[in-house]
């Protein structure tokens, strides 16, 4: 009896709790009213056109700077060139400034090309056009000194590798004329004004027997160093031109007779 009155009110107490108006949770409304409502369109102010101004015209200093800068950032002579530009400051413009710096602009072109010589020359030539233009000219003579620093050192370049040389010398001293000459004519093909080169090419002719050969390259070596004549007449290379009159002349000595040679 108790389990059966206790059962009857649990059952009760579930079907009174079931038949109970279930209420909207405060999420459920504000959804179900959002549903309803029409989507608000969003409408843009129209943006004014802002006008485009022209870019600034660069004058010649600008220039130079900017300039300065890209240069400086190449990996060629980036350290030397790079201590002559010094710190990018806008220059005191004159009536020859623009003049001034298209020069310098050329200078730095030839430097970048490896030209040295012709590039030591524009900066020479920008020293003595424009002495007025102080900060210009202390850059120049930065590039001048670049620019000797680099020819000096292909110089040295040029005479320490110059191997093919030094085989022609090795032939001629030991008396193979024909192979000392096929050196000396290649080292001639890298270093054509070398003087030194001439006379030794005539030496080995001269010890061949191919006098008229020797003389005319003698006189190639004397035209380019006046101290070939001198060498030359005291040569025991040449014993075999002393008989000619076209070798005496070169050399200013008194042809020797083919009785007083032997």
């Amino acid at each position: 009896m108790a389990r059966g009155l206790a059962r009857r009110r649990v059952v009760g107490e579930e079907s009174r709790k079931a038949s109970r108006p279930v209420k909207e949770s405060k999420a459920h409304k504000a959804s179900s009213k959002i549903s309803h409502t029409k989507p608000v369109s969003k409408t843009k102010a129209p943006r004014k056109k802002e006008k485009l101004s022209a870019p600034p015209a660069r004058d010649p200093v600008q220039k130079e700077s900017t300039m300065m800068e890209a240069e400086t950032s190449k990996p060629a002579l980036k350290a030397g060139i790079a201590t002559a530009y010094g710190a990018s400051r806008l220059l005191q413009q004159t009536k020859t400034t623009s003049a001034a710096l298209a020069l310098l602009e050329k200078g730095i072109q030839l430097l970048y090309k490896k030209d040295f010589k012709k590039a030591r020359t524009e900066f020479m030539t920008l020293l003595e056009t424009y002495p007025e233009e102080s900060d210009i000219l202390a850059r120049a003579r930065s590039y001048i000194q670049i620019c000797e620093r680099e020819e000096a050192g292909q110089k040295k370049a040029q005479v320490s590798t110059d191997q093919l040389y030094a085989l022609g010398v090795m032939e001629h001293n030991k008396a193979n004329y024909d192979a000392a000459i096929s050196y000396f004519r290649k080292s001639l093909e890298k270093h054509p004004e070398a003087d030194y080169i001439y006379y030794s090419v005539a030496a080995s002719l001269a010890m061949r027997g191919d006098l008229a050969e020797s003389i005319e390259n003698l006189r190639k070596a004397v035209e380019l160093n006046e101290e070939s004549r001198v060498y030359a007449k005291n040569d025991s290379d040449f014993t075999p031109l002393q008989a000619k009159q076209e070798f005496a002349d070169l050399v200013g000595i008194t042809p020797v007779s083919a009785a007083e040679s032997h």
